[in-house]
């Protein structure tokens, strides 16, 4: 049965307003954590499909579908092929994920952020591509052809569960406000070229399992973050996911743990 959502308005004013944070992390049921970092612009623009008319009161709200798994609007997204994708039945339903913001023309923190990624990604392994995925959607609405280019020269073009996503800008605020990316009030700044979020989100959409981490942080805490998403037997074999490993920690001068309590007979 399909179930995507058909397209019936293109009106940019929709989302002028924006949900409270509150909403938005009830829905999520974790922080935001939407750290603001600057550094960032892009000029090319790609004619899109327009998206679904969605009310102020729908942004970031969550909804569930009978079975009780979360779902999210189905807007309309094209990829660095120029391949058109859905937004919950394609990128969602079902997906280990982990998902940042940025621009292809960047000049600033997305190719650090992009460095980071690819360290975690190889960290991850053979799970990426399966199950685990890797987006990235461009605040700026660039072409395919930009977002290709963007890929090959931060060197992840072609790795495995990789995309980079581009859609209206209707669709694009939907999907940052509903993971939790927004300053509530009038002003929005964690979508413009200049103050957008550095944050990355992820996502194990059946087990409905979420968190977060800085994009600017290190690689191991991304990787981390995926793999704690994972059933045990199929997290990676690293040090911050092993609990066995030594703590490397610096010793305390004249510290002795305290000896166990014994009961008296």
């Amino acid at each position: 049965m399909n179930n995507r959502i058909q397209v019936v308005s293109s009106d940019p004013s929709v989302l002028v307003q924006f949900a409270n944070r509150r909403s938005a992390l009830r829905a999520l049921m974790i922080p935001a954590g939407a750290a603001v970092l600057s550094g960032c612009s892009s000029v090319t623009r790609l004619a899109q499909e327009p998206a679904p008319a969605v009310s102020d009161e729908e942004v970031g709200r969550m909804r569930r579908d009978a079975s009780g798994v979360r779902t999210f609007k189905n807007y309309v997204l094209y990829d660095q092929d120029g391949r058109k994708l859905y937004f919950h039945d394609d990128l969602i339903r079902g997906q280990i994920f982990a998902a940042g913001f940025g621009y292809a023309k960047c000049q600033g923190i997305c190719g650090r952020i992009s460095g980071n990624l690819v360290e975690a990604s190889g960290m991850l392994g053979g799970l990426m591509g399966n199950p685990v995925r890797f987006y990235t959607f461009s605040l700026a609405q660039d072409s395919p052809a930009d977002m290709r280019e963007a890929m090959e020269i931060r060197g992840i073009l072609g790795k495995p569960g990789w995309k980079y996503l581009t859609g209206s800008p209707e669709a694009i605020r939907y999907v940052r406000c509903s993971f939790g990316f927004f300053d509530s009030g009038k002003e929005d700044t964690q979508g413009t070229p200049a103050t957008h979020t550095g944050m990355i989100r992820f996502g194990h959409h059946s087990l409905d399992k979420w968190s977060s981490c800085p994009g600017l942080g290190t690689p191991t805490s991304i990787a981390s973050s995926v793999g704690w998403l994972l059933p045990p037997d199929r997290r990676p074999e690293f040090a911050r996911m092993n609990r066995n490993v030594p703590n490397s920690a610096r010793a305390i001068p004249g510290w002795t743990p305290s000896k166990p309590l014994l009961a008296q007979v």
